[in-house]
């Protein structure tokens, strides 16, 4: 190869580097950020596409779980008492595109804190797997939601705050309070004999934090934060909440938690 060749190559290379880093901004937070990451090359991808439909679902299934507990309606792990800042969950597209590149990796596990970071908070995670013989011919979200919830089973109201954590974290993340914030990915694919739907959701800011407070016990909705109304309490501000026990953001642009 000629000197020139090996110049242009070398153009080449410093290039796409500088591309890849000024296109893909989480770099900033880790060097293996999940949103950086190129796809996994053995995985056959058959299925990615997340519904409008979908995104409904999850999001009205984890607040229907987060009323359930906020409202003291749930009798499981000692009795849940009512949660005095429960927020209603929201949809995030910047929460949905990361993850949905962890879930291309077709690997069943957790990526790491600063691989699924953004700017505004740390993100937490929940993963999900089904498999079947033949091709999934149903939406898992809403079982996947409920999959995780059920580790309710392992929880105890004592843990509540200060927060322990234990093998009930996809549950104790899904009504983790401050958690309000969640986007999910999906891949389809097969894997020798099986056909396997793994889920992602990343939720924001981030639960299940050592010591910290899953949720303030206390009368439903009494410490709500500011820019943000309860069940009823919404019309005033021309806002429809379907949740008597969850804090809705009035303004999101202008949240500040």
């Amino acid at each position: 190869m000629s000197k020139y060749h090996v110049q242009v190559a070398i153009a080449v290379l410093l290039i796409s580097f500088t591309s890849c880093d000024a296109f893909c901004k989480y770099l900033k937070f880790s060097p293996i950020h999940s949103y950086c990451n190129p796809p996994n090359p053995e995985c056959r991808l058959l299925d990615t596409e997340v519904t409008d439909e979908d995104k409904d679902d999850v999001v009205r299934a984890h607040n229907e779980y987060r009323n359930k507990v906020a409202t003291g309606q749930e009798s499981a792990a000692g009795g849940m008492p009512t949660a005095a800042n429960m927020m209603e969950m929201v949809w995030d597209d910047e929460l949905a595109s990361i993850a949905q590149k962890h879930a291309e990796t077709c690997t069943f596990r957790h990526d790491c804190y600063a691989c699924r970071q953004v700017d505004r908070f740390i993100v937490g995670q929940n993963i999900y797997m089904a498999m079947s013989w033949g091709y999934p011919d149903k939406s898992y979200w809403r079982p996947m939601v409920k999959a995780f919830y059920d580790e309710i089973e392992q929880f105890d109201k004592s843990y509540i705050q200060p927060f322990v954590f234990g093998s009930y974290g996809h549950f104790t993340q899904v009504v983790w309070a401050t958690s309000w914030r969640v986007g999910c990915g999906k891949a389809v694919f097969k894997d020798t004999k099986w056909y396997k739907t793994y889920l992602v959701c990343n939720y924001g800011p981030a639960g299940n934090m050592m010591g910290g407070e899953m949720y303030k016990e206390g009368d439903t909705c009494s410490e709500c934060p500011s820019n943000t109304c309860c069940g009823s309490s919404c019309a005033q501000y021309g806002i429809q909440s379907d949740y008597e026990g969850l804090c809705k953001v009035i303004d999101e642009d202008n949240f500040s938690k």
